[in-house]
């Protein structure tokens, strides 16, 4: 498997809830796999409160479809911060079978920092880009 990349994984098994009337996991499920990966990576690396005042938004996303992935099988996302602009960041999710050793998808994602009290958009705080730098295998483009 190819997550070397990746400083954070999160691994799991295929609930029934995710799986359509076709018996293979819902395109809209790995959405919600992505932000759940992202938010453990907001509270594991940049150790921020997702009731905080301070956070991210999403601005854009981005899935692209490789394989099915079924009931039960056992998968790996993998997440990482590609770029940091003065404002945006963009995510990389990656979701891998672990029965079967292949990538199923691949999703992009731009993030704005953003303020919930102010309702505003902020520069990225100084200390989440040096928490991020120093989590990351690979260091993120900057912008």
């Amino acid at each position: 498997m190819a997550l070397d990349e990746f400083s954070s994984i999160t691994r799991f098994r295929v609930p029934f809830c995710d799986i359509d009337m076709l018996q293979h996991v819902n395109n809209a499920a790995y959405v919600i796999w992505a932000e759940t990966a992202r938010c453990g990576y907001f509270d594991e690396v940049l150790h921020e409160s997702l009731t905080g005042n301070s956070g991210m938004v999403v601005a854009k996303l981005e899935v692209h479809y490789e394989r099915a992935l079924n009931y039960l099988e056992r998968v790996a996302t993998g997440c990482r911060v590609t770029r940091i602009g003065r404002k945006s960041f963009d995510f990389l999710f990656e979701f891998w079978s672990e029965d079967n050793n292949q990538r199923a998808a691949y999703c992009n994602t731009t993030l704005v920092a953003y303020n919930f009290e102010t309702k505003s958009s902020v520069v990225i705080p100084e200390k989440w880009r040096e928490m991020i730098a120093a989590h990351e295998v690979v260091q993120p483009v900057t912008n």
